[in-house]
């Protein structure tokens, strides 16, 4: 038992951790005992994170900016070998776009809201400005627009600038489309006459002709994104061109595939600004003499279009083009693999071979003195070339991973495990005896995936559950680094034929696992595990062998429940939209026979047998939407009856906060744990 407390005290000297930090934010702290608690970063630094955009002074490439997806903007001024956070301070740590204005790089505009559109971006609060070259940022506006794809400058007017918005991706609000201001951010008009104004349609992807800031072509996409699916693309989107400063638009449709298009990525040759070329999202083709998706290019400015090449890898994610400023037959495709063309687009090779370069590319900045020299930007971070991608030097010193869920274990010093976005599982010392302290060398990686959840058994460091995308768990040795699959299957499952009803058993197919699926260990024998799908599984030998101790908990919806048919005009199905799932698990410290269990499509069920009988009592929590996710269920440790519970909208295009309390199990009349927080 003595091994249990400390373990207890552990995670909740965590949990403590995280509550004084949050009261840091809020209020300030009384108690002067915990202004000695201090962070520290322990890595690992080499493990990536999103990068969206990068931008760098052209007359120094060593003056560069990072965007990341979800840690804010970083800044170096000798190429990378240092790096400085420059907007920990502000609304949001999501970026969509970063724009310098070249002929004073002191003025650089910060766009938030990540534009890419998976189910686990952040939101932003509109645009900032710095006039001091990122030591600080003003609001500057369009805080509606929660994700923006691109900011212009002017070449030589620091008060001219344009934004394009592509909008809330939950729901069809906020602010959408392009805008144009001509005070330096002070005031925005949106621009019309020509251009998609439907509230659904926004501004994807911008470029100025070099030669001629009057023109300008824009890319508008449609796409909206439910808790069980995606949908991309519509007919209202498409190129459109402007002669005028973008008082008039036309949209550009001679040689451009007809019927809806989805995300489009564009590209303007610097030195002969007539090739423009096009990464079209449009139904898929197998040939060039069949419009569809893929590659195009334009040699009279926009007025006609060739069908160049077909292909176009998940364009919801990436759809970047570029064209190398010193050769316009160098175009590269920002996609899974980065994508280099040395014939103008007809054929491509992946230039992302180099084994310091990672998938799922979103951002390059290439340096228009010098044609071999460009930064990359994709999942697992940021690199440079000098050569032309015969050789990239991957920055490790970016702390940008992007973290779902930590867990840590029990020897001494201990181990913390955490789970990445795309980046896999990362095993990370709390405390080297090197004297010059935690290095990557003290840092490995368990296995690949989106990570999730990490357990280890607080009795022996040595048995470790983690866990990736869609419900795949592993029980790991970090000794002998025996990685081991446990996820629950039909033959694993000793009362499967029995407690899955007749007409849902397919080979397996029933189990349904969000992509987050949760994984607990019980409280009162670390050899049980609960895993959930759309059933809740319970596991009393690490996992070998697995019961299904509950029905389906979900609300089953018919329509909500299907898989296979997202992603709109291109089909994209990696399980990021399965949906009707236990998301979050809550085995009570006080009682092992008392579990609850929430779903992603608002169920909050409990059992008081052990799995025996079921209550969903999500009906007597009032002040909810219907179909809101159940975030976060937490147990009191000291009263069975008593739970927290807590639900996230923003999949719903809800962006409220809602936390209850019961102290009778959930009988009617949970009290709002918001509404008591805000009362104080």
């Amino acid at each position: 038992m003595k091994t249990l407390v400390v373990w207890r005290s552990r995670f909740t000297f965590l949990l403590a951790g995280l509550f004084f930090y949050v009261s840091l934010i809020a209020q300030p702290v009384p108690d002067p005992l915990l202004h000695a608690f201090r962070w520290r970063n322990i890595g690992p630094a080499n493990q990536g994170g999103r990068i969206v955009d990068i931008e760098a002074v052209e007359k120094d490439f060593t003056r560069v900016f990072l965007a990341t997806g979800s840690g804010g903007v970083w800044k170096s001024v000798n190429g990378g070998n240092s790096w400085e956070p420059i907007f920990d301070r502000y609304a949001t740590a999501s970026i969509g776009d970063i724009a310098i204005f070249q002929p004073n790089p002191d003025i650089v505009w910060v766009g938030t809201g990540e534009a890419n559109n998976r189910n686990s971006v952040s939101w932003g609060a509109g645009v900032f400005k710095s006039m001091d070259g990122g030591q600080s940022f003003q609001p500057a506006g369009l805080e509606k627009t929660q994700q923006i794809a691109r900011i212009v400058t002017h070449p030589s007017d620091p008060n001219t600038v344009y934004v394009g918005a592509i909008g809330p991706l939950w729901g069809h609000t906020g602010d959408r489309g392009l805008f144009k201001s001509a005070d330096g951010g002070k005031t925005w008009a949106k621009l019309g006459n020509g251009l998609p104004d439907d509230g659904r349609t926004g501004c994807t992807d911008l470029v100025m002709d070099p030669s001629n800031p009057n023109v300008l072509y824009a890319a508008f996409y449609e796409r909206i994104r439910h808790p069980w699916v995606f949908y991309s693309g519509g007919n209202a989107g498409g190129i459109f061109k402007t002669t005028d400063g973008g008082k008039t638009w036309a949209k550009l449709t001679q040689g451009l595939p007809p019927g809806p298009t989805g995300r489009i990525g564009l590209a303007v040759y610097r030195k002969n600004p007539k090739i423009v070329m096009a990464l079209v999202e449009a139904k898929s083709s197998r040939s060039l003499d069949t419009l569809g998706s893929g590659v195009y290019r334009s040699e009279d400015a926009g007025k006609t279009w060739r069908y160049v090449n077909t292909y176009n890898n998940r364009p919801f994610y990436y759809s970047q083009i570029r064209i190398n400023p010193q050769n316009d037959r160098r175009v590269y495709l920002l996609t899974t693999p980065f994508m280099v063309s040395e014939d103008g687009g007809k054929s491509f090779r992946n230039g992302s071979v180099d084994e310091e370069v990672h998938g799922d590319f979103h951002a390059m900045w290439l340096d228009p003195a010098y044609g071999d020299r460009y930064y990359l930007g994709a999942d697992k971070g940021a690199s440079l070339t000098h050569d032309h991608g015969n050789h990239f030097f991957l920055f490790d010193n970016l702390p940008i991973g992007q973290f779902y869920r930590i867990g840590a274990d029990m020897r001494d010093p201990y181990v913390v495990y955490g789970g990445l976005q795309d980046n896999g599982f990362f095993a990370t010392a709390s405390f080297t005896r090197d004297a010059r302290g935690i290095l990557n060398d003290a840092n490995w990686k368990v296995h690949w995936g989106d990570g999730q959840y990490a357990i280890a058994d607080p009795t022996d460091w040595r048995t470790v559950y983690t866990s990736m995308e869609n419900g795949s768990i592993f029980r790991y040795d970090p000794v002998s680094r025996e990685l081991i699959r446990i996820t629950p299957m039909p033959l694993t499952i000793a009362n499967y034929p029995e407690a899955v009803p007749a007409s849902e058993r397919r080979n397996g197919e029933e189990f349904r696992y969000n992509w987050s699926a949760p994984m607990v260990m019980s409280p009162h024998d670390p050899k049980t595990l609960f895993m959930g799908a759309n059933y809740l599984f319970k596991s009393t030998d690490q996992g070998r062998t697995w019961l299904i101790i509950s029905p389906d908990l979900s609300t089953n919806h018919p329509v909500k429940r299907q898989r296979g048919f997202s992603g709109g005009v291109t089909p994209d199905n990696t399980g990021a939209e399965t949906h009707c799932t236990i998301f979050t698990i809550a085995p009570s410290p006080a009682n092992p026979q008392v579990i609850w269990a929430g779903t992603d499509d608002g169920n909050v069920q409990l059992t008081r047998d052990g799995g025996a009988t079921w209550t969903n009592v999500r009906s007597n929590i009032q002040g909810v939407p219907d179909s809101i996710w159940v975030s976060r269920i937490d147990a009191s440790h000291f009263d069975a009856a008593t739970a927290y519970v807590s639900f996230d909208g923003h999949r719903s295009n809800v962006f409220a906060p809602f936390l209850f309390k019961t102290n009778d199990y959930g009988k009617p009349g949970a009290t709002s744990v918001k509404a008591c927080l805000q009362r104080k």
